[in-house]
């Protein structure tokens, strides 16, 4: 049954001694004797487990109370808890790497694509682009590929950075990253890449709207920010969605993918309808800079 609630294929497990009622009964505070002891099992790796865990001990403490402290719950010197550290990096990994993964992402394609598309229409060098034999949807593919790169990148060595540095930072023991398999990190970079595009293809959108540089910034930012909060519900979550409209969510989508990941909870079906949706929506907003890049009334503003 342990093996079970280290597994999280059970939530809870209690022990009581044979004869618990007679044992309470006869038991005689004064006496000096060990009480009676109740023994509850969880793993605080699972919000399942811990809420059981929680209401139970709660009902246990509020009965040993009445009568008068006539047994014990966990009193003795062995550890309750059966969460291994893997499970515990992992609730924790998965609760704040995603937000800090929407952040990086969303900055390094903040720093680039507003410079590349707004920067030249208020430079007036995007008129030099738009002359040259090249198709407007061959433009806008290559501006969206180029700029995912270099925020991909920048996204990256951010991320790598704090997976490294977040055991120390964070006091855990151990190889935390050894839990993790080339499958996981495999599945990351599925669902970053498409995540960049989807980010690029947004602001390149926005960058294009906007007349300068400092426009299109401030146009971007209350994207960021909605990019921001997304993120900060997979601290709140308690685990990756298994709501299958969940995957179909721009941001929201990319967000759950990694709490499951990080929680060593990777479900192939919901990152393929994730990465799917992402490079669906890209493709629509390849699509609509297209679009712009053909609007001389758009692309020629002042």
């Amino acid at each position: 049954s342990k093996a079970l609630i280290q597994e999280q294929e059970l939530d809870l497990l209690a022990v009581f001694p044979e004869g618990f009622d007679n044992h309470v009964a006869a038991y005689e505070v004064s006496s000096g004797s060990p009480a009676p002891a109740v023994e509850l099992y969880y793993n605080s790796a699972s919000v399942d487990s811990s809420a059981a865990y929680e209401m139970l001990y709660a009902l246990l403490d509020g009965y040993e109370s009445s009568l008068s402290n006539k047994f014990d719950i966990n009193s003795g010197s062995g550890s309750y808890d059966l969460a291994t550290d893997a499970d515990t990096a992992g609730t924790f990994l998965s609760s704040m790497m995603p937000m800090l993964l929407m952040i990086f992402l969303f900055s390094g394609c903040m720093s680039t694509a507003p410079e590349s598309i707004a920067g030249e229409k208020e430079r007036g060098t995007i008129a030099t682009l738009l002359i040259t034999p090249l198709r407007r949807r061959d433009l806008a593919l290559g501006k969206i590929c180029a700029l995912s790169i270099i925020a991909l990148l920048s996204g990256l060595s951010s991320t790598v950075g704090t997976l490294l540095s977040m055991p120390t930072l964070m006091q855990m023991e151990g190889n935390v990253g050894a839990a993790y398999t080339p499958v996981h990190y495999l599945a990351l970079c599925l669902i970053i890449l498409s995540t960049v595009l989807f980010i690029v293809a947004c602001i390149s959108l926005i960058s294009a709207f906007a007349k300068t540089i400092k426009e299109a910034q401030t146009y971007v930012t209350p994207l960021m920010i909605l990019s921001m909060v997304v993120g900060v519900t997979a601290m709140f979550g308690g685990g990756a969605s298994a709501q299958l409209w969940a995957y179909f969510i721009p941001f929201y989508n990319s967000v759950q993918v990694m709490v499951g990941i990080f929680a060593l909870e990777l479900n192939w079906t919901y990152l393929l309808i994730a990465v799917a949706s992402n490079l669906v929506y890209t493709a629509i907003g390849v699509w609509g800079l297209t679009r712009m890049f053909n609007s001389e009334k758009i692309m020629f503003q002042r």
